[in-house]
């Protein structure tokens, strides 16, 4: 004798395991993590045209979703984090960048090299990188190679006990010293697309007001940042901290077809960012 009949979910539990599925997905999207795709080449070499990154939502403090309003505030952004942010000159764009100046912080460039707070920031050179970018008027891919350097960004205190900027290397020295052993360091690589010019420089830019903070693009020579005008972004409207790149499309990528030239670069998957 057959047992008793039964029947699968009806429509109506299909409909509202869907739409808990995407209360879900929308709720850790809000509160957790978010993608963003970068465009452009302002921050190569650690992010590069064609990257969709993962945003946590969470690096700053948890967030009401969907507003601006802080629930649990956590420690602010540091020297050397890369953010998401609304542009503070179009608050409808998002950009990403990366944290050079705090409150407090003067920014400025001699001859390519990064001043905060009267104290050089050392960097050394690693070789070259050809890199592509997408021209944003005709969609065209260009190529360029320039020179790669890996940058360090003190974490410590800086202005007051840094000195100044026309210190000797002895006196730039012993700044550094005292701003790292109060914060330690963090290291990224850079590019620099232009020779050095000798006597060129930039700003002083800031000091950076309270509540905001001064980036620049990884990309020195090619990047739209802070250095336009001397733009600051307020703390608030930082979305989150770039944690690592999902995954990549450009030249040289895989893929199943031919004669594309682009696909998933399998050197991007999941690459922790610094």
């Amino acid at each position: 004798m057959a047992g008793p009949a039964t029947r699968g979910p009806g429509w109506r539990d299909l409909l509202w395991s869907a739409l808990a599925a995407l209360a879900v997905a929308l709720l850790l999207r809000g509160v957790v993590a978010e993608p963003f795709a970068v465009p452009g080449g302002s921050m190569a070499p650690t992010l590069l045209d064609g990257d969709v990154v993962l945003v946590s939502r969470l690096a700053y403090g948890l967030r009401l979703p969907f507003t601006g309003l802080t629930l649990l505030p956590l420690a602010g952004p540091r020297r050397g984090d890369v953010v998401v942010f609304r542009d503070p000159r179009e608050r409808s764009s998002l950009l990403v960048r990366r944290v050079i100046g705090l409150e407090g912080d003067e920014v400025e460039l001699r001859e390519q090299q990064l001043i905060v707070g009267g104290v050089l920031q050392p960097r050394v050179a690693a070789g070259e990188q050809t890199y592509a970018e997408r021209d944003e008027a005709t969609g065209t891919l260009r190529f360029d190679t320039c020179r790669r350097f890996r940058e360090m960004l003190a974490l410590g205190p800086l202005g007051p006990i840094g000195g100044s900027a026309d210190d000797g290397p002895a006196e730039q020295a012993g700044s550094w010293a005292r701003a790292t052993a109060a914060g330690g360091a963090v290291g990224h690589d850079l590019l620099q697309c232009r020779r050095v010019r000798a006597g060129r420089g930039e700003g002083p830019f800031g000091p950076v007001r309270r509540g905001h903070l001064f980036v620049l693009g990884d990309n020195r020579d090619r990047s739209n940042d802070g250095r336009d005008g001397g733009w600051q972004v307020p703390v608030e409207d930082v979305i989150g901290r770039v944690a690592l790149v999902g995954w990549g499309w450009g030249p040289g990528g895989w893929w199943f077809g031919e004669g594309t030239g682009q696909g998933v670069r399998l050197d991007r998957l999941l690459k922790p960012v610094e």
